[in-house]
């Protein structure tokens, strides 16, 4: 779709709002944006946009209903491509040829200073316009956004904590949005737990667990740890991933941690929204 603000072709796109899973808004961003439904939603990928202190989830999906409209509130055209010919001028580039290689990255999307400035502006003079048209922007909702991090050996252990209830959890930290989610898990682990080698270490994005009513997401990430480092600290102890002594909400990816394929249709599975916290 061509958007109306910056005039440039993007995926469909919008904020998260209260009392919606990130799916849901998804295909609701769709829905308004191009009057098409969507159907077999999967998460692909995140994208933090640093300096904007903003983080953007993409999805895959297939067309499924509806008609698609060539002119919005917020869209100026939209048309399918094919990938060899997409429509210039393009934003988000680097997350267009993500979503067609349909395999999830982590990306830190970088702005130059004078760049970051245009597009504020350009955003600002949006916000006035709707507001002076009737149709003024809502609010941004505050969500509580975790962090969690599975290490796991060759032998399939993962490292785990004891929580209050007796149950074992993942190490992870609160995120304050100053940077990309999983370089805030990989530091706190690292500096928290000893755990240097976590400085190279490669992470992957293998979960979520979206508290609707609570407006907490935790966004849950994988990676090796080799058998011969040494833990300093007696808080961390290997825990096999088939154990039942797992909080609930973890259970279905630690059973994915015990493979490298990469499927993103069935890669990340949300648990019950009704689901305790972990502790």
């Amino acid at each position: 779709m061509r958007r109306g603000d910056l005039g440039l072709w993007h995926l469909p796109s919008g904020r998260l709002d209260a009392g919606e899973t990130l799916s849901q808004a998804a295909a609701r961003e769709v829905r308004e944006e191009t009057g098409l439904e969507v159907a077999h939603i999967a998460p692909l990928g995140l994208y933090y946009y640093h300096g904007w202190e903003r983080m953007n989830v993409l999805f895959v999906a297939q067309a499924a209903g509806g008609t698609l409209r060539q002119h919005t509130a917020e869209t100026r055209a939209a048309q399918f491509a094919a990938a060899a010919a997409l429509p210039e001028p393009r934003m988000d580039t680097r997350m267009i040829e993500d979503a067609l290689a349909r395999y999830p990255h982590l990306f830190q999307v970088d702005f130059a200073p004078a760049e970051l400035q245009r597009l504020r502006r350009q955003f600002a003079l949006r916000w006035l316009k709707n507001l002076v048209s009737g149709r003024p922007e809502p609010r941004f909702v505050r969500f509580t956004v975790h962090a969690s991090l599975a290490i796991r050996d060759a032998q399939d252990n993962i490292l785990a904590l004891l929580d209050a209830r007796q149950q074992r959890i993942l190490p992870g930290v609160e995120c304050d949005g100053q940077s990309p989610v999983w370089e805030q898990v990989r530091k706190y682990v690292r500096d928290h737990y000893d755990l240097y080698e976590m400085r190279s270490a490669r992470l992957n994005w293998s979960g979520l667990y979206h508290d609707v009513a609570a407006r907490r997401l935790e966004f849950i990430f994988s990676t090796r740890l080799s058998p011969e480092s040494p833990l300093t600290l007696r808080s961390l102890e290997w825990q096999p991933a088939t154990s039942r002594a797992w909080w609930h909400g973890y259970r279905p990816y630690l059973r994915r941690l015990l493979s490298d394929e990469v499927d993103v249709l069935t890669l990340y599975q949300l648990p019950k929204e009704n689901e305790d916290e972990p502790g």
